[in-house]
């Protein structure tokens, strides 16, 4: 087992995330599974990149501040001491942090059936999105310019809002997104051929009437008489 794989396997065990996600809910035939693109690793480490290099950057910066001649001295050995410390931590987490990127890029996963998909991804905080074709409004395919240079793209599915949300309003509905695939536009047009299957096909969209109770129509009736004759009481008992 090289050091990589051995890694990986007690990042897993930590983290308790599965090595392949659970199929969703579908016929066993249709299942299509699919993975971010080759240089989705290589745009994720852009990123990475960029956001190290404006830690070391505001580093320098806490530096070059201790240099001031107007500090006293006590003031500039503890902020020395307090940069080069973070400093340390920030190397330190370089290898740890570029660890957690590629498997990011590993352990992303995109899974389609006739009936819904699943999309999974993160290691340290770990999202997994299930949407079924009975909610799907909206499909897009999107890029910026680096991802276009790097032959990438984001599929993304919006589903229908309903209800409220955490903090009361009204709900917007999910968003699952095919980040980094190399073949968005070969996704985008497997998931409209199956939505519009779906859809043919009638699943979800008949809605089964649901009969009242005997007890719960009585038990309506009743309250109807109740505050009819309370509505006479309060009627007789005005002056006239």
């Amino acid at each position: 087992m090289t050091p990589t794989a051995w890694a990986k396997g007690i990042v897993l065990r930590l983290a308790r995330v599965p090595a392949e996600p659970h199929v969703p809910e579908g016929a066993k035939e249709s299942v299509r599974m699919f993975n971010a693109g080759r240089n989705y690793f290589a745009w994720r480490l852009i990123v990475w990149g960029f956001g190290n290099a404006l830690v070391a950057l505001g580093l320098l910066v806490m530096f070059a501040f201790s240099f001031i001649p107007t500090l006293p001295p006590v003031v500039r050995m503890v902020w020395r001491i307090l940069d080069a410390g973070a400093a340390l931590l920030f190397l330190t987490s370089l290898p740890i942090t570029y660890f957690v990127q590629r498997l990011n890029y590993e352990l992303r996963w995109y899974i389609m059936t006739d009936r819904s998909l699943r999309i999974r991804s993160g290691v340290v905080w770990l999202e997994e999105i299930t949407m079924t074709f009975a909610n799907i409004q909206e499909i897009r395919v999107n890029a910026n310019p680096i991802e276009r240079l790097l032959g990438l793209a984001n599929v993304e599915v919006r589903s229908a809002g309903g209800g409220t949300d955490a903090h009361g309003g009204h709900s917007t509905g999910h968003m699952g997104r095919f980040a980094g695939v190399d073949n968005g536009e070969a996704i985008r047009d497997l998931l409209v051929e199956r939505l519009r299957a779906y859809r043919d096909s009638g699943l979800g969209e008949k809605i089964a009437a649901v009969k009242e109770p005997p007890a719960w129509a009585a038990a309506r009736e009743v309250l109807q008489e109740t505050r009819s004759l309370r509505d006479s009481l309060a009627g007789g008992l005005r002056p006239g």
